[in-house]
């Protein structure tokens, strides 16, 4: 069954600021029953003081939280209710939200590796990676932000590529390559969890864009517009197909993953996500050599593409490694004269990937 979380922006009409670093919501706590004992409780309307500081504690809650409502419990569907079992400061502990943050973080267990995504098929992985990937612009439907691409078709090694860098970034390439981390390749498979759906990698999301989107510690609604865009992004990575490139530190904990999609003739770097230890050690530059790496290395692969930028210095920053910004992306990217790729496997076009390729081609596409 396919449950929906609450993940939009939090309505901050009804946020009051308090002290600079405290924000009172009302709200309606549901219905809850956690087991057979009967835990229903009258429902009521409070004010909740929401502290904005990010904890390993809670970065656990909170996906134990949102484990819940994979798992299909419609009860926690609502993520404003989260923050408040999470972040609250005077939420009474007999209270409905926290008898469920209890509950969830019971199941959750403390095996922070073990993987919690849902079983979901190749097919509809693919489907849930072409809007990420601009399928809209491809299939002529709408048009998307401009791509970088790294055209790599005249490439031998990864040589090539370097020599063609700015003396800056080959001395980034070289601090990022003397850092102690190991890299792990682990394949997105049909009805098989995703490599990355554990609290480890929810961990690197949710850090990731706190840092991304928080200007201060005085910005309370950017801390939770990046927790709930930090949710939103967990449950899209970990639906899609491709590959997870994974990041370890000396002592064998996750510190960023990447993940890549392959289709046609082009190689797409989709996400990249780090916590606060990797941010500080060039891994997304290393990700970006061995994506580059791979595609040169790699069969009937034409095009690196790193996709959309969220700021123009983010896109400037891919030019000075080579990566051009183009609006017809498309017309350089090949994503549509074949299916995905699956390293190891068979890769002629099957007649479930048929019949997706025979979709695109009815929306517009080639």
């Amino acid at each position: 069954m396919k449950h929906s979380i609450f993940i939009g922006t939090i309505c901050f009409a009804i946020l009051q600021y308090t002290h600079g670093f405290l924000s009172s919501v009302s709200f309606h706590p549901p219905k809850y029953a956690g087991s057979s004992t009967d835990l229903f409780l009258s429902k009521t309307t409070m004010s909740v003081y929401l502290e904005p500081k990010l904890t390993d504690d809670r970065i656990k809650s909170l996906f134990a939280w949102v484990s819940q409502a994979f798992a299909g419990r419609q009860e926690y569907d609502n993520l404003m209710l989260a923050f408040c079992a999470v972040f609250g400061t005077n939420v009474p502990e007999s209270s409905e939200p926290m008898i469920m943050l209890r509950h969830a973080e019971e199941l959750l267990g403390d095996d922070e590796e073990k993987l919690r995504g849902a079983r979901i098929s190749r097919t509809q992985r693919e489907q849930a990676s072409l809007g990420a990937m601009g399928a809209g612009q491809w299939t002529g439907q709408w048009t998307t932000r401009p791509h970088a691409l790294l055209q790599v078709k005249n490439m031998t090694d990864i040589n090539d590529w370097i020599s063609t860098l700015p003396r800056g970034c080959k001395r980034t390439l070289k601090k990022a390559n003397a850092e102690n981390f190991t890299v792990s390749s682990y394949p997105i498979l049909s009805n098989e969890p995703a490599p990355h759906s554990s609290l480890s990698h929810f961990r690197c999301v949710v850090q990731h864009e706190v840092r991304l989107i928080v200007d201060g510690e005085d910005d309370i609604q950017g801390f939770f517009d990046a927790l709930a865009e930090a949710v939103s992004r967990y449950i899209g990575t970990t639906r899609m197909t491709g590959v997870i490139q994974e990041y370890r530190n000396e002592e064998g904990k996750v510190i960023a993953f990447a993940h890549e999609v392959r289709k046609a003739r082009t190689i797409r770097g989709q996400w990249f996500y780090c916590d606060d230890e990797a941010s500080k050690k060039y891994v997304w530059f290393h990700s970006v050599q061995e994506l580059v790496r791979r595609a040169i290395e790699s069969d009937g692969v034409d095009t690196v593409d790193l996709g959309p930028s969220g700021s123009d210095a983010f896109s400037e920053l891919k030019a000075r490694y080579g990566f051009e910004s183009i609006e017809d992306w498309p017309q350089y990217a090949d994503y549509t004269s074949g299916g995905f790729y699956y390293e190891g496997e068979d890769n002629e076009t099957s007649d479930e990937q048929e019949r997706l390729m025979a979709l695109l081609r009815m929306l517009g596409g080639q």
